[in-house]
């Protein structure tokens, strides 16, 4: 057993990490590029602030793509995943050149043709990292994407803009031209990268396509456990995709718009924190611990999202610490779920699968809830601002995770007593 808990770091795993990191932010330049733009002065649909209506329209497409996901990406074979990358996120770009275009009425729904094809991306990225004895590492690497990628992605927006003059209407579109060519180099090198070795499997179990059977087997074994991880999940979902699509207003309302060099400049610190934390994952030899160690990191991360959260309503603590804190408390946790919890829950459970099975699950939900949310807030919250709102979706959702992971505790107690540490 020494040469398997030996921690070493090939030539494969470099690029691997490097052109996962890449690929994803290639896809985000696609996605993510429109929130650059406030959109202000639009006229909207029953009261809806435009830039809403956006993002609604983006977030039902990418839902339905997690839902459509659930099954194909699952089952596509490796000849094909090359293509379906490109593929998809060229015609995401498309959709962007056509919301330059169409009139305004139609453009949320170019933004849900945008998204529609996206949403299978992370799972067919993710397929040729999973399954490694250092995949937390890899894993570590595509979801620092999240967090560093997505702040380059809207302040080389915000720059195009104020230093090129690009409309907020063409912003998207070009923005993402510019990433395309760093996607299709790296779509290349996933393609031609080292399939998981004879160790990695005996580390991690061997990871197989997962048709229909097989996943009503893994949810009959196992439902109970994964259904709470799930809402965790579902939680953390709205909380970063809430605070990820309206962090341009919320610098604004902090009056440092001017500065648009600070979204990516906070989030850096928070990508490298999370990223070496998630990394030493790999240290961890044992499946089962490594899955607990994620639970206890998970519940401090819901802890520390509260008490910072309510520094900032104390005015203890200004706006730049509260958006590095919570935007710490919710990315590690979420990156975790990315890279160690579901990736370890299979290699304990010595589960032949996939684990882009259970983030296709856990996002369809996480999505759904996150446009549930947008809805509520245009009309029930009308007259409160962006900041406020999310004031309050921190509290709330640290106090809620904090709950269902007690929950989880007892779910594994009472339904995979073999998850307990002894």
């Amino acid at each position: 057993m020494g040469k398997l808990n030996k921690v070493s770091i090939s030539k494969t795993d470099v690029l691997l990490v490097c052109t996962a990191f890449m690929a994803y932010t290639g896809m985000y330049a696609v996605r993510k590029s429109f929130l650059a733009g406030q959109f202000e002065g639009v006229e909207a649909v029953s009261g809806f602030h435009f830039k809403t209506l956006l993002i609604i329209g983006q977030v039902l497409g990418y839902m339905v793509s997690k839902f459509i996901g659930i099954r194909l990406v699952p089952e596509i074979p490796p000849y094909k995943r090359f293509g379906a990358i490109v593929g998809l996120v060229g015609f995401g770009l498309l959709m962007l050149l056509a919301f330059a275009y169409v009139p305004v009425p139609l453009k949320p729904l170019a933004m849900f043709l945008n998204g529609l094809p996206l949403g299978m991306i992370f799972g067919l990225v993710l397929v040729y990292l999973e399954g490694r004895k250092n995949s937390e590492l890899l894993a570590a690497g595509l979801s620092a994407t999240f967090i560093f990628s997505t702040g380059l992605v809207k302040s080389t927006g915000i720059w195009l803009m104020q230093g090129f003059q690009i409309s907020e209407w063409m912003m998207p579109f070009v923005t993402g031209a510019v990433f395309f060519p760093m996607l299709l180099i790296a779509a290349y090198g996933l393609n031609k990268s080292k399939p998981p070795t004879a160790i990695d499997k005996k580390l991690r179990t061997e990871r197989v396509p997962m048709d229909k059977k097989a996943r009503l087997d893994f949810m009959k074994k196992h439902g109970a456990v994964f259904f709470v991880l799930v809402l965790v999940y579902v939680l953390l979902t709205v909380v970063r995709d809430f605070r990820d699509n309206f962090i341009v207003e919320f610098w604004a309302s902090f009056n440092m718009s001017h500065q648009p060099e600070l979204i990516t400049l906070t989030e850096l610190p928070i990508a490298i924190v999370v990223l070496i934390i998630s990394a030493l994952g790999i240290l961890v030899i044992d499946n089962k611990k490594a899955f607990l160690l994620g639970v206890l990191a998970t519940i401090i991360s819901a802890i520390l999202m509260v008490i910072v959260t309510f520094l900032f309503k104390q005015d203890q603590v200004g706006p730049v610490i509260w958006m590095i804190g919570s935007g710490f408390s919710v990315y590690l946790p979420y990156i975790l779920f990315h890279c160690l919890l579901f990736e370890r829950l299979l290699a304990f459970l010595q589960y032949k699968g996939t684990v882009g099975f259970l983030f296709y699950v856990a996002d369809a939900l996480g999505y759904l809830a996150s446009v549930g949310i947008l809805i509520y807030k245009e009309f029930f919250y009308t007259h409160s601002s962006w900041v406020e709102f999310f004031t309050w979706l921190n509290l709330g959702g640290g106090v809620l995770i904090v709950m269902l992971v007690f929950v989880l505790l007892w779910n594994i107690k009472v339904f995979s007593p073999k998850l307990q540490l002894k």
